[in-house]
C-alpha cells in the first residue's frame, strides 16, 4: 500500500470521515446535480470508509455499491452500513476501477471522489461510461489546478503523491467532452481549501488530534509524507484548487 493510502487510513482511524474540503455538503451538491433520488442505482468509486456511500443511501434512498482497493476500508465500510441498517440498499466490493466487473449500463449514476487523479483517466472513464445507463450521469470531485502549473509542480506532486495527475477546470471539461459526455458542468469550490485543516481538527476533536499525533510520532515515514503534503499546499496555494465535474452520457 502506498503512502497516500496509509495516510488516509490513519486519518480515518483517528475519526475523520470526509477527507476533502467542503465536506459532505459538496458531495451532496454533486450528487443532486447527477439527479440522485429514490431507487436510483449508484456506483461510488473509491468509497473508502463508506461514509459517502452510506450517507447517500440514507438521505436519498438510492441503491448504491461502493468500490475500493483496500480490504481494510471495505471492512470499515461494511461495518458502518450494518450499524446504520443499510444492508438492504448498500454493498461494498474490493475492485479495480480500471476493470469494473459489472454489466453494461448497470447504473444511473457513477460518482468518484479524490480517486480519478490517481488512475489512468481514459481507461477508467471508459469503464465508468460503459457501466452508466444512457442518459445517466458521472460526477467526479477532485483536486484541480486553478491555473496551468509549472512543470516542477506537476513533477513534484506526481512523485510525492504517487502518480497524481490532475487538470484545470477547462481541461476537465474538455476531457469529459472528449469522452463523449454532454451537459457538462464544473463547480469550483477552491475557496474552501484554507478552512480544510481547521475543519479537520474540529471533526477530530482533542482526542483525535492527540491520537493522530501519537501515530505520527511512531511512523516517521507518514510524518515525513504529511510534512511534504503541507509544504506543497503552502508553497503552491495559488495553483491548487478543488471542485467537481458532472456530465451526462448520451
Amino acid at each position: 500500500m502506498g503512502k497516500m493510502a496509509d495516510i488516509d487510513e490513519m486519518m480515518y482511524s483517528c475519526g475523520l470521515e470526509i477527507l476533502h474540503p467542503g465536506g459532505i455538503e459538496k458531495t451532496d451538491e454533486m450528487a443532486r446535480m447527477c439527479k440522485i433520488g429514490k431507487d436510483k442505482k449508484v456506483l461510488d468509486i473509491g468509497s473508502g470508509k463508506g461514509v459517502t456511500t452510506c450517507h447517500l443511501a440514507q438521505k436519498y434512498e438510492c441503491e448504491i455499491v461502493g468500490l475500493d482497493l483496500s480490504e481494510r476500508m471495505i471492512e470499515y465500510a461494511k461495518e458502518m452500513a450494518k450499524k446504520k441498517g443499510l444492508n438492504d440498499r448498500v454493498s461494498f466490493r474490493r475492485a479495480d476501477a480500471h476493470n469494473l466487473l459489472f454489466e453494461d449500463e448497470s447504473f444511473d449514476i457513477v460518482l468518484a471522489e479524490c480517486t480519478t487523479v490517481l488512475l489512468e483517466k481514459e481507461k477508467a472513464f471508459s469503464e465508468f461510461l460503459r457501466v452508466t445507463k444512457s442518459g445517466g450521469y458521472i460526477g467526479d470531485l477532485e483536486m484541480t489546478w486553478q491555473k496551468l502549473p509549472p512543470k516542477e509542480l506537476v513533477d513534484k506532486v506526481y512523485n510525492v503523491w504517487e502518480g497524481f495527475r490532475t487538470m484545470t477546470f477547462e481541461e476537465w471539461k474538455n476531457f469529459y467532452e472528449k469522452m463523449g459526455m454532454v451537459d457538462i458542468k464544473t463547480v469550483d469550490f477552491s475557496e474552501t481549501i484554507p478552512d480544510m485543516e481547521k475543519a479537520m481538527k474540529k471533526e477530530l476533536g482533542l482526542k483525535g488530534v492527540i491520537k493522530m499525533g501519537c501515530k505520527l510520532l511512531l511512523r516517521s515515514d507518514l510524518r515525513k509524507a504529511m510534512n511534504e503534503y503541507r509544504k506543497i499546499f503552502k508553497e503552491y496555494s495559488d495553483y491548487i484548487g478543488y471542485g467537481y465535474v458532472v456530465g451526462r452520457k448520451k
